[in-house]
């Protein structure tokens, strides 16, 4: 069972990819929550916003756990939050809930499980090995 949680043993700066990925999230509550915009959306422009944030939040994740039922579990939770984010803004005055929204964001995060599966899950272990070596 504790295999499930274990983060890639060949990553050597785990804490450092750690405080990422924690980053990552933070920023998207952030804005899930904010009004402040930094980037213009016309018309569904934002949803490719949405899209890629939980596609960049999904893949870095990749980058830590290789365990297959623990990178499911992560879809499924990153899939939840979104999902949980757009209900919450339903109650704050200056944001909304939208179904599209919460569309983009599980696209996001579906599209980089696939890369996943593509080699793209092995970014943050080829960049030690090359520019950050033990």
């Amino acid at each position: 069972m504790s295999q499930i949680f274990e983060i890639d043993p060949r990553l050597n700066k785990t804490p450092f990819w750690l405080t990422i990925g924690c980053c990552i999230l933070a920023t998207i509550f952030y804005f899930s929550f904010t009004s402040k915009s930094f980037v213009p959306s016309p018309g569904h422009a934002d949803k490719l916003y949405h899209g890629f944030a939980y596609a960049v939040l999904m893949g870095w994740w990749l980058q830590l756990y290789t365990n297959r039922r623990m990178r499911l579990g992560l879809v499924l939770l990153f899939i939840a939050m979104g999902a949980c984010i757009e209900l919450m803004q339903s109650f704050h005055p200056m944001r909304y809930f939208d179904l599209k929204d919460m569309l983009a964001n599980a696209i996001g995060v579906l599209i980089a499980w696939v890369l996943g599966f593509m080699g793209f899950d092995q970014i943050l272990y080829r960049f030690e090995r090359r520019f950050w070596p033990g």
